[in-house]
């Protein structure tokens, strides 16, 4: 009985040590500021955002997907005012977006929320969140995301979990990466980089771009408007990223019948801005795909919100609509077409 005790004990305790190592380690700063080690933003949001909320002070939020990951909250700061960090979540869908910022505004006093509503995804079914345990108001059981036999190692390869910047001003941020400078410049960089999975995908659905294609169904976002109505108090800055022309000659989605939707509700905490009638999107140059821009995009977009203008409202929403409209029908996708073809990297 003496030996059964001695061998329980004796797991019990290095399993205590391992579960308080990593309570100080904390690499995604879920509980704590870092102790005995540097300060780094890990770069995967799904967990880092947390981190954020709870040890660090803010009152204004920017929470995208990855096309807004690039915004810098330290140019927001100048632009806008107020204290913003920069909370977006690469494959953030809304359903996990709208799960932080209601923690967020739970936790704290938030004066501004710039949200992404990103065209083709309000027709996703409401997806299951993983992460929902991080944000509800159960501090426990945000330990079990190191329950990993990975984070054991960080002890003694930091790098396995440190990975990602020292500054909180946008840690998620992909703009800088060598791959991603590859791509921008325009159409031919695409061409050069075909070896790349997802740059073959785009190019072969423009080789087969169809023009008869029917318009994808939209559904109306009930749990972000809920929040909205619940917050009156808090700014909501709405934005519409302007995703390439090459996106929507491509792809049939509009989106329109939801804005004007949002807009009907004559929400006294809500702006709406959009893009798709300016130059950028006839442009390539500043994308890595075709809804993915460089960092020049998101500072217009500030500078926009700061200048008040590009601002959809109910007044102009359908003028709006219809000079996008008339700009996907100009957009000539046969050029493209034609480098594809001259290039042969599709035959190869």
């Amino acid at each position: 009985m003496k030996k059964v005790f001695l061998l329980c004990f004796s797991g019990i305790i290095p399993l205590l040590a391992v579960f308080v190592a990593l309570y100080i380690f904390d690499p995604f700063q879920l509980y704590h500021k870092p102790i005995f080690r540097k300060t780094i933003f890990n770069s995967n949001m799904h967990y880092q955002a947390a981190g954020i909320i709870n040890n660090y002070e803010f009152d204004s939020m920017i929470l995208g997907s990855s096309i807004l990951v690039n915004t810098s909250s330290n140019e927001a700061n100048q632009k806008l005012n107020n204290h913003w960090v920069n909370l977006s979540v690469s494959g953030g869908g809304f359903g996990e977006r709208i799960a932080i910022l209601d923690y967020a505004l739970h936790k704290k006093k938030i004066e501004n929320v710039i949200f992404s509503l990103e065209p083709g995804w309000f027709s996703q079914e409401k997806e299951s969140n993983r992460y929902a345990y991080l944000y509800d108001q159960n501090r426990l059981n945000d330990f079990k995301t190191y329950i990993d036999e990975s984070f054991v190692l960080c002890f003694f390869v930091q790098k396995i979990c440190l990975k990602g910047e020292g500054s909180i001003d946008r840690p998620s941020s992909w703009n800088n990466q060598p791959w991603v400078q590859s791509l921008l410049g325009g159409f031919h960089s695409w061409i050069l980089n075909s070896n790349r999975p997802d740059i073959q995908k785009i190019l072969k659905q423009i080789l087969e771009h169809q023009t008869s294609q029917k318009t994808s169904e939209q559904l109306f976002p009930a749990e972000l408007i809920s929040t909205i109505k619940d917050h009156p108090n808090t700014s909501f800055i709405l934005v519409i990223p302007p995703f390439s022309r090459l996106y929507y000659k491509i792809n049939a989605i509009s989106i329109q019948e939801i804005i004007k939707q949002i807009l009907a509700l004559q929400l006294p905490n809500v702006k709406l801005y959009g893009f798709d009638n300016t130059e950028i999107p006839d442009d390539l140059s500043h994308y890595i795909d075709l809804v993915h821009y460089d960092e020049k995009v998101n500072s217009f977009m500030l500078d926009a919100i700061k200048n008040d203008t590009h601002r959809i409202t109910l007044e102009n929403i359908d003028s709006y609509f219809e000079e996008m409209r008339k700009k996907v029908e100009a957009y000539d996708i046969e050029p493209l077409k034609k480098q594809i073809i001259e290039s042969g990297v599709l035959g190869k």
